[in-house]
């Protein structure tokens, strides 16, 4: 027992003592201190974290529930295949119409693009705009003074698409008012259909007139030379057989021509439109009249010749 006393005494002894060291004893004494130093801050400005917690929530509800809500309305519209009798229509009357705010979108028709598009440059079109502007009073709900800053907040406000696939054109505006909102997509459709009609009308209109005018002239002008045959054959007292036959074939011969012309454009024109067409009524109406004239020329030269032969018969009488 003894021995082993003195053993364990030897091997505590011989274990090493753990010194400490002064300069990390007084870094944890100065880490300490902070803490304690940051502890007593917050707790003395304990108060005004406090008002100014309560006042950020108070103010993020304020602001919250002061911008205004946004709503959005969708309108989806099927535009007609470019191919198709009212889509090639379309395509007709909108090349038609030159300069003005749709000069860039009557450039897209000859191109390849489709009807789709085509809408969809309409929509974007300063007419449309500006007709939306007034009949919503956008610059009074937009807050602003010129017709170019309420135009910005109405696009901005504002997006069209077209699916690729489908060829559906969607329109959707945003707006705080879900009303406005909602009338605005479908006053987006309803300014295109009105559009649409009066570039259609107006392109026929003024094909109209321009073929009224030339049947016009060319009545004249057969007018004209009918007068001019008569007073040559009453101021002579005889007629040129010759004459009288290369004047007639002449005048058959431009009739024929025109009325040749006249029928290959009906022909092209009834692949577009529909027969109650203004334009394919007027080319008929052209038509009728050329042939009107072929007919009272073609009498006209028969009823000459048996005068002319009469006239013969009776001399050899005499």
């Amino acid at each position: 027992m003894q021995e082993a006393a003195t053993k364990l005494q030897a091997e505590k002894v011989q274990m090493p003592s753990i010194e400490h060291d002064p300069a990390l004893d007084a870094t944890q004494t100065e880490q300490n201190l902070r803490s304690v130093e940051r502890l007593r801050v917050l707790w003395e400005e304990r108060r005004f974290l406090f008002k100014s917690m309560v006042g950020g929530g108070l103010l993020g509800l304020l602001l919250a529930f002061s911008i205004p809500k946004q709503y959005q309305a969708t309108t989806e519209l099927m535009p007609p295949d470019s191919q198709s009798t009212n889509g090639m229509a379309l395509m007709a009357a909108l090349s038609a119409r030159t300069g003005g705010a749709l000069g860039a979108v009557a450039g897209d028709v000859l191109g390849i693009k489709g009807s789709g598009a085509l809408f969809v440059g309409i929509l974007h079109s300063r007419t449309v705009e500006d007709r939306l502007i007034q009949r919503f009073e956008l610059k009074k709900v937009y807050s602003v003074r010129l017709d170019e800053d309420a135009r910005k907040k109405l696009v901005n406000n504002t997006t069209v698409s077209e699916d690729r696939k489908s060829g559906i054109v969607s329109i959707t505006v945003a707006d705080h008012d879900p009303r406005r909102a909602a009338g605005l997509a479908q006053a987006y459709v309803e300014e295109l259909d009105h559009l649409v009609a009066e570039l259609s009308t107006s392109s026929a209109h003024r094909e109209r007139v321009f073929l009224e005018e030339r049947l016009q002239a060319v009545k004249q002008d057969l007018d004209q030379a009918s007068r001019d045959f008569s007073q040559f054959a009453s101021k002579t007292g005889s007629i040129d057989i010759k004459e009288q036959g290369r004047a007639m074939l002449e005048a058959a011969a431009t009739l024929q021509g025109q009325l040749i012309a006249a029928e290959a454009e009906l022909k092209g024109l009834q692949e577009i439109y529909t027969p109650n067409n203004v334009r394919v009524r007027s080319v008929r109406a052209r038509i009728s009249e050329l042939k009107s004239q072929l007919e009272k020329l073609g009498g006209r030269a028969g009823g000459e010749s048996i005068g002319t032969g009469e006239s013969a018969s009776s001399g050899d009488s005499s």
